[in-house]
């Protein structure tokens, strides 16, 4: 079984360069700038009831040796979706906040959505501004509903 699961992750850091386990080795596995990514491109809720708040948390992880600095993130959305933090900060691991992700480090957005209404959907997204060199702007689309009527 550990010998399968060794040979999986295996064949993921070869087919899409994704680390598997640990901190994925040193930083010279890592390209020098810094590199944005995050646990998914989409959040979607749909067991959710009028009036219930749904909190979601975004990973967002620093795949470069150098400093990831998110220089602003936003939240354009209908009403019913919030952002949990104060923009530009991020928090760390270690429960401070910041706006800097170090290298292989992991930070969280979080956000809620709190429907009012049975059948409401709603929609928008969230922009991250960063110093990325792969993605200096990162969007993520938000969605959560149709609301149910409570129980």
């Amino acid at each position: 079984m550990i010998k399968r699961l060794l040979v999986s992750c295996a064949v993921l850091l070869g087919a899409a360069g994704i680390a598997c386990g640990g901190d994925g080795g040193g930083s010279g596995d890592l390209p020098p700038k810094p590199q944005i990514v995050t646990d998914r491109d989409s959040i979607v809720d749909q067991l959710i009831y009028a009036g219930q708040q749904k909190n979601e948390t975004l990973q967002v992880t620093n795949k470069g040796q150098q400093d990831l600095v998110v220089s602003g993130f936003a939240l354009q959305a209908d009403s019913g979706w919030a952002l949990n933090n104060t923009s530009p900060n991020l928090f760390q691991d270690d429960g401070s906040q910041s706006a800097t992700v170090k290298s292989n480090k992991t930070a969280f957005i979080n956000l809620s959505c709190k429907p009012t209404s049975t059948g409401q959907t709603i929609t928008g997204t969230l922009t991250i501004n960063s110093n990325a060199e792969n993605k200096a702007v990162k969007t993520i689309s938000v969605s959560c509903g149709p609301a149910a009527a409570p129980p």
